[in-house]
């Protein structure tokens, strides 16, 4: 596959994450604050559940995403998927302390860019590394590992948030 169909297929799904992004916000309150949908989407408006729509809008579309490529592009997509997101999230957390540590306000319209921001990165570097032609860090096996240990990790820490600052609402 070319380097241009790569370059259209992560920017739909770039374009695709943004949009589940911002669905996936209201999604608990819709479905009547269901259980269920709290290890998915934010319960709150802590930083840690926001993470969820970074996370979650990137491992639904690298599915879809995945069956586009060619067999050798396939061979480190699911890693590069994998540092997206963690990529993606790392710079929501690095972005938002920031700002609000110098501006001193959390502002929602600075939260939506930040988001976007984060996204692009995320996507971006997805994008990169797809198209690198370098070997994959992480075995495909592991890189699933990582994605269900996260998804773990986002439902204990959903029902049992740790005290400190990350999890609390601003």
């Amino acid at each position: 596959m070319s380097e241009n169909k790569i370059r259209k297929i992560e920017i739909t799904a770039f374009i695709a994450a943004c949009i589940l992004g911002v669905l996936f916000h209201f999604v608990y309150d819709w479905t009547g604050k269901n259980p269920a949908a709290a290890a998915f989407f934010p319960v709150n408006e802590s930083t840690w559940e926001h993470l969820k729509l970074v996370f979650f809008p990137i491992l639904i579309l690298s599915f879809g995403e995945y069956f586009f490529l060619q067999p050798s592009q396939r061979e480190r997509f699911w890693w590069a998927k994998l540092a997206s997101a963690l990529t993606g999230m790392a710079l929501t957390v690095t972005l938002f302390y920031t700002y609000t540590g110098v501006y001193g306000k959390n502002v929602d319209f600075l939260n939506i860019m930040l988001y976007f921001l984060s996204m692009a990165a995320a996507y971006v570097l997805s994008y990169s590394w797809i198209n690198s032609g370098r070997k994959s860090i992480l075995p495909e096996s592991v890189s699933f590992v990582c994605f269900l240990l996260l998804i773990l990790v986002f439902t204990i820490f959903t029902f049992y948030p740790p005290d400190i600052g990350l999890f609390r609402e601003p």
